[in-house]
Formats: structure tokens, C-alpha cells, sequence
């Protein structure tokens, strides 16, 4: 029997024969040979699973599986990769993403020093066409507290940690109902729970995120199921906070921001029920008082109208003359 790898590396495929192979040639570079490599297709139908098949054949390291049972989506298949995965560290990895040679090295030299911790997290760069064409880091503006600072923007990415495998299990994994903010949803979790954690701000940059003014990562059109992820994961997020009794003002805040922003999107896309129902939520929640949520309702339908929306001096206008009237932080988002 093999030896069992010490760090499994868990990617979701979908359509990506285009790209896929950079993203697993970049694993097969590692100056730090012990590891797996899960790749679990999502039915692709552009020849990425026979691509894969065809290289697994000739490394053993590397892990093919599909999707074989529903939702249809990423995080069922990052939790299938988690559930075959035999080593004792896991790292996520998006198809069209890259590793430096040095980060399965870096990382595990990491964890043996943090030995108690649950998950360190790593400087992701972004780039464009190759490794290193961009000097921006992917870390968030940092609001006050990691919680806090999640809830305005994910503070890092998917790819960003290196996760004990039973730290994922004690979570739960990936939420496999949300078809975005699946990530964020996840550190969440593990914020909240108080798992033991680094960010090494300061480490050697050890992978790189692929900028979607590049290649479409995921399509920045607004989608009505989408925003229903949204919602929930909002919705997820300020039940448990409050559960935990760790729902402070301005994490409200931020939540019932999030909530007047998808609110405003559904009336954009012309589901003005949904629209409605949510930002009513926040008042039955007691969230905002009556007059914010007038004041609010009024600024979803305005800023709704087509000759507001297609015109950016009036739509900044608008949006002004709101921010007198609500509370600056409804509008900040």
C-alpha cells in the first residue's frame, strides 16, 4: 500500500480544459512531494474530465472523481474531495488557480510550528496572465475584528488557508445550499466556533488568484439565485451570531446593509415581492426602525427606475440625497 500523502489538495472542475492543466502543473512543480491531488468533475462537457482522466493515468497522485450526487455545484464537490481525502492537511484550489513552487513546503512547515492551530492563512497575489505579472495581495480592508471585517468583504479566499482535515470535519465543510459566498460562509463558521488560527500578513506570496478581468470567473451578471444564496448566507450568519450572542451593532449594521443592497438587486431584476419581503425583514427583526425602512423602500424604487439606473450622475444623485436621510450605514456597502 502507498504511503498516505500528508496534505490533499481539493479541486471542483467544471468546463476548465482550457485552463486546468496550468493549475495542475503548478501542483506537479511543489518542492514538497507528499501530497494529492482530489480533482472531482462537476459534468464537464468541454473534455476537462477525459483531460484529467488521461493525466491520472500517468501520476498517481492524482485523484479523479465526479460529482455523484446532487446539488450540482463547487461546494458538493470540495465536500466529496473532503470525504476521499486521506491526508492530515487539506488545501482548496479553484481550477483556474495557481500554486508557487514553495507553498505545500511553506504551509506544512507552518502547521508543524503552529501545531495546535486549526487553519494559518497565506498572501494569495493576483495575476493575469502568468505568476508574479501583478503585485496586488489579496487581503481585505481590515474592519476592527476578522468576524466584523467577513461580514463587510471576505477578508481572503478559498485558496488562502491551509485547513487540519478534521477541523473541516468538525465544521461541516462547505454549505452545498449556497451557490456563492460559499467561502466566506465557511471562515465564518470557523471564526465564530473560535477555532485557532494565523494569518501570516507578512509570509512569501504562495499562490495566485487569476483576475477576473482576465477570465470570467464567475459571471458578474446579477442572478436571481445568487442573490437568494445571499440572503441565505446573511440570513445564516445573523441567526448564528445571535445565537452565539456575538451579534454586536455594527455586525447588524453590515448584515442589514447587505440586505438593503440584494434587496435593491431583486428590484432591479423585476422581482419586486422578494424585494419587498426582504427588506421588511429587517424591520420585523427589528433591525432598523420605520422610518429607515420608508426611507429605504423609497431608495430601492428610485434607484430602480431605468432612467435612474442607466444614468450615473442622477443614480449618484439619488443616492446622496439618501445618505442625508438614512443612516450612513445602510449606504456604505
Amino acid at each position: 500500500m502507498s504511503q498516505a500523502p500528508q496534505v490533499s489538495i481539493i479541486v471542483p472542475l467544471y468546463n476548465r480544459v482550457d485552463l486546468i492543466g496550468e493549475t495542475i502543473n503548478s501542483v506537479l512543480k511543489q518542492t514538497f512531494n507528499n501530497w494529492e491531488l482530489i480533482i472531482v468533475d462537476d459534468g464537464s462537457t468541454d473534455g476537462s474530465y477525459e483531460y484529467i482522466k488521461s493525466l491520472s493515468e500517468k501520476e498517481s497522485r492524482i485523484k479523479l472523481s465526479k460529482r455523484d450526487r446532487a446539488p450540482k455545484g463547487a461546494p458538493t464537490c470540495r465536500n466529496i474531495g473532503l470525504d476521499k481525502a486521506r491526508g492530515d492537511y487539506v488545501i482548496y484550489l479553484d481550477s483556474d488557480d495557481l500554486l508557487a513552487s514553495h507553498c505545500l513546503e511553506q504551509r506544512i512547515e507552518a502547521m508543524q510550528q503552529y501545531s495546535d492551530h486549526d487553519f494559518i492563512v497565506f498572501p494569495i497575489q493576483y495575476f493575469e496572465k502568468e505568476a508574479g505579472d501583478r503585485q496586488d495581495i489579496f487581503f481585505r480592508y481590515f474592519y476592527q475584528d476578522y468576524i466584523t471585517s467577513f461580514l463587510l468583504k471576505s477578508h481572503w479566499i478559498t485558496m488562502s488557508p491551509i485547513w487540519k482535515k478534521k477541523a473541516l470535519l468538525e465544521l461541516g465543510g462547505f454549505d452545498e445550499q449556497l451557490t456563492c459566498m460559499q467561502d466566506g460562509d465557511l471562515h465564518l463558521r470557523a471564526l465564530i466556533a473560535d477555532m485557532k488560527f494565523q494569518v501570516l500578513r507578512n509570509a512569501p506570496v504562495d499562490g495566485y488568484l487569476r483576475s477576473a478581468n482576465n477570465y470570467d470567473r464567475i459571471s458578474n451578471r446579477v442572478d436571481i439565485n445568487k442573490l437568494r444564496s445571499k440572503v441565505l448566507a446573511n440570513e445564516k450568519m445573523y441567526e448564528l451570531l445571535s445565537k452565539k450572542k456575538m451579534l454586536t451593532p455594527v455586525r447588524e449594521r453590515m448584515i442589514t446593509a447587505h440586505f438593503l443592497n440584494i434587496s435593491w438587486n431583486y428590484q432591479l431584476e423585476g422581482n419586486v415581492a422578494d424585494a419587498k419581503k426582504l427588506w421588511k425583514s429587517t424591520l420585523d427583526r427589528g433591525m432598523i426602525n420605520r422610518w429607515s425602512y420608508y426611507v429605504g423602500q423609497s431608495f430601492i424604487c428610485v434607484r430602480s427606475l431605468p432612467l435612474i439606473r442607466d444614468f450615473r450622475v442622477l443614480a449618484g444623485g439619488i443616492k446622496r440625497i439618501h445618505q442625508l436621510l438614512l443612516p450612513k450605514f445602510l449606504l456604505w456597502l
